[in-house]
């Protein structure tokens, strides 16, 4: 038995024991996070490790086909390509995921940093809730999730806790146990009704205008804590921005009757403390950035913010605990600003590149299936000389000209901390890795000392040493227990401290109009994360046949379209094959379609989902994707 931790791109960041002769996995009892069960993607992570279609051997293509080659010929044709691009640096591109993470797990990134590769900005994930949350309260931060149980009411703002974080969810079922009572916005379509007193539908992508109209809502009632409002910088600004909008249009902007504005007013209102929970989806749009900040403007104008059973959660770094080793390498040296390519439109971008890009490195990220208008992707890695460190053929791993398998889970070890809780986890090594499979810092370590210029890298042990020392974590602590709870205050912002120089609150100063709806695309695609899979680790054999999307029977495609005939999801990028199923409570303009299908099988809605860019934080606005349904 083996005490490790799960590294998935998953904010429980679970700690578990693992019999790697028994191939079973459980939640560690003594982890204060975990506390001894886990979701059912962990559970059945040795289908991952086992999977008869993994590969455990390094491929070189040759002739448009795939061969199994040595480690020894496939670095050495990878170091050749590499050296002959050093010439030109920007001509390297590095791309790195966070499908893998940790202290060890920045071995690739620290290596092109070396060689001064280009690189990508933005994000296909959180960044733009981050950057928000970052201009309000000046830090990234949030209590502690524990404090979820001394809350009188939690407003679950979009996140789907049944698919995303199996512990916030148990949280959150204990403290409804106690009594708290659990308001829950969302477009629906979802599992949140089972853990909710209330639920409002919402127009997807429109969270700024409930928000501002319950903020009006204050205005009109005077309802205003002066501390509070002391304790923020542009008061004035949002109380000139409230005043001149207007109630009715805010409702019928978020489609949310004014009954339902009144009644969330009414819970942060009344007497008690309120937890605001925000989801992770809510920055998917093209003004998502505005949809967290003007929640967080609720939570601190109701008065939740620096108190106990209060709070506005989105998340926090999980890196935020430990420090790098990069100064350790010895050979290179950081070449100071990089050229960097925007991940989203990373297609365009590759095309655009002057000087051309002509080596690729991709780890840790599925990129051509995971970024919108893949298929331009796909042609981009055409010239290029790619290499790919993963272990299935995806949609990236059938662009490379050189595969190099990867351990696992379990199969290496690193150290990582979580974007919800405070602990930092020990995922020691626990079954041998399959095949002839390298943990990243031995392909990495390797490669570098390849080169002509070679570098030197530590090894694993060293590298987690020295990460440990940004928060005076004890190595032998952590490789005796499998984690150490780092301390940070149980409450955020207490006194109403906040990070920004002046110690003092940002509200938000605009409030952008949605963009009219297209009426030849009347319908809004939500390719929303899936309960049984991460992102795009999905077996093959559940890819079979054609992807199901889901609608309200409300929505107006639902008896406008012949079921006996064949069904296609269309943008203005293409159009899909789907299957079509009813929802119930779901908005009636939205359609559903889990996230994470390869190209391959014809299930990857990003092949028709434009690039897109959020209002701040770079992110990548894929919910913003106007849609219609058809037959053919």
């Amino acid at each position: 038995m083996t005490i490790t931790a799960c590294t998935m791109d998953c904010g429980d960041a679970c700690s578990l024991i693992v019999d790697g002769e028994k191939k079973s996995i459980k939640g560690n009892p003594r982890h204060p996070f975990t506390k001894g069960f886990i979701c059912k993607k962990g559970t059945r992570y040795f289908e991952r490790i086992d999977a008869e279609e993994r590969l455990v051997t390094p491929l070189v293509k040759e002739n448009g086909a795939f061969r199994q080659a040595s480690w020894d010929e496939a670095m050495g044709v990878i170091a050749e390509k590499l050296d002959a691009a050093r010439a030109v640096p920007e001509s390297i591109l590095h791309i790195h995921g966070h499908g893998y993470r940790g202290i060890v797990g920045t071995a690739s990134s620290v290596l092109f940093e070396r060689l001064g590769s280009s690189t990508s900005y933005g994000s296909v994930c959180d960044d733009t809730g981050i950057v928000a949350s970052q201009r309000d309260f000046g830090v990234l931060n949030h209590n502690d999730p524990e404090d979820l149980l001394n809350a009188s009411r939690i407003i679950n703002w979009g996140r789907d806790v049944t698919r995303c974080s199996i512990h916030q969810h148990a949280l959150i079922a204990k403290a409804r146990k106690n009594g708290t009572e659990v308001l829950t916005i969302s477009p629906g379509g979802d599992e949140t009704a089972e853990f909710s007193d209330v639920n409002i539908v919402i127009r997807p992508g429109t969270d700024r205008f409930l928000a501002a109209a319950v903020l009006k809502l204050y205005l009109e009632a005077g309802d205003l804590n002066p501390w509070v409002l002391n304790r923020t910088a542009n008061w004035p600004t949002l109380r000139g921005l409230v005043d001149g909008l207007n109630f009715a249009e805010l409702c019928m902007a978020c489609e949310v009757s004014s009954d339902d504005v009144e009644m969330l007013y009414d819970w942060y209102a009344d007497t008690g403390n309120v937890a605001t929970l925000i989801g992770w989806g809510l920055q998917r749009h093209l003004f998502g950035g505005e949809n967290v900040r003007f929640i967080n403007a609720l939570a601190m104008i109701s008065g939740n913010i620096g108190v106990r059973g209060g709070g506005a959660y989105f998340n926090i770094s999980s890196g935020r605990n430990l420090g790098t080793w990069a100064h350790l390498v010895k050979g290179g040296a950081s070449s100071g600003s990089r050229r960097e390519l925007l991940i989203q439109n990373m297609g365009a971008e590759i095309k655009k590149a002057d000087p051309p890009i002509d080596f690729i490195w991709v780890d840790g990220h599925n990129v051509v299936n995971q970024v919108p208008d893949c298929l331009s992707v796909v042609d981009a890695f055409r010239k290029p000389f790619v290499v790919v460190v993963e272990g299935f053929m995806n949609d990236t791993a059938m662009q490379a000209d050189v595969i190099l398998p990867p351990a696992f889970m379990f199969e290496r070890e690193d150290v990582l901390g979580s974007f919800v809780h405070n602990c930092v986890n020990h995922c020691a090594k626990a079954v041998e890795p399959r095949g002839e499979c390298r943990s990243d810092l031995e392909i990495i370590a390797d490669l570098a000392a390849r080169l002509r210029e070679p570098l030197l890298f530590p090894d694993s042990e060293t590298c987690i040493r020295e990460g440990l020392k940004k928060a005076d974590i004890s190595y032998d602590e952590l490789m005796d227990n499998g984690f150490v709870k780092v301390k940070h205050p149980f409450i955020a912002f207490r006194n109403m401290e906040f990070g920004h120089p002046d110690g003092l609150y940002r509200f938000p100063e605009t409030l952008h109009p949605e963009p009219a709806r297209d009426s030849d695309y009347p319908l809004q695609l939500l390719t929303l994360v899936s309960g049984k899979f991460l992102h795009s680790q999905i077996r093959e054999e559940d890819q079979r046949g054609v992807p199901v999307i889901y609608v309200s029977k409300q929505n107006p495609a639902w008896a406008a379209l012949n079921p006996a005939e064949d069904v296609y999801l269309v943008t203005e990028q293409g159009a899909m094959q789907v299957q079509m199923e009813t929802v119930k409570e779901l908005h009636n303009r939205a359609v559903v379609m889990r996230r994470g299908g390869w190209m391959k099988f014809g299930h990857c809605a990003n092949v028709i989902i434009k690039p897109m860019t959020t209002d701040m934080g770079n992110g990548t606005a894929y919910y913003s994707q106007s849609c219609r349904l058809e037959n053919r």
